[in-house]
């Protein structure tokens, strides 16, 4: 429960400087190709519960969806999954509606806060996961994950 009896955070993070396949970047996709096999884990805290019935755990995540692409319009959907102990506790899924611009570009950052109401005893351990990428832009190039972060809120009730 903390030294202080009190909530306790545990968190983990990767700040990317540019997510288009520079230091740190995790790449999904490149040249219509999967690069990284999928499901794919991007973060995992540990959590020690003692008292399950007395303790909530808030999960606070977000990730950087980046894609470019070479032209023509589509949808570009990522699900992903919250999971403790390798189980899903929640997933979301993120479709992005893509218009060509200029650049072929662009830039998602998906969120999704979650309260743990039945943590299990003992350690707990919280992913995030990217479990399936659903294409439908013709001419999409590549899909990276930037900058994430996954973080535990540990509240004794």
């Amino acid at each position: 429960m903390g030294l202080n009896k009190g909530p306790f955070v545990v968190v983990d993070t990767v700040s990317v400087l540019d997510p288009y396949g520079w230091e740190g970047s995790i790449t999904l996709l490149l040249d219509n190709v999967i690069i990284t096999p999928i499901p794919v884990t991007l973060l995992s805290v540990d959590v020690c519960v003692r008292q399950p019935e007395r303790t909530q755990v808030l999960l606070d995540s977000f990730f950087q969806n980046a894609i470019t692409i070479s032209g023509g319009d589509g949808v570009i959907g990522v699900r992903y999954q919250l999971q403790r102990n390798d189980t899903p506790i929640a997933e979301i899924n993120d479709e992005m509606d893509y218009a060509d611009v200029n650049d072929g570009r662009h830039t998602n950052f998906p969120d999704f806060p979650l309260v743990d109401k039945t943590p299990n005893r003992g350690i707990n351990k919280y992913q995030l996961k990217v479990v399936q990428l659903a294409i439908s832009v013709p001419a999409l190039n590549s899909i990276y994950i930037g900058s994430r972060s996954l973080k535990a809120t540990v509240i004794p009730l």
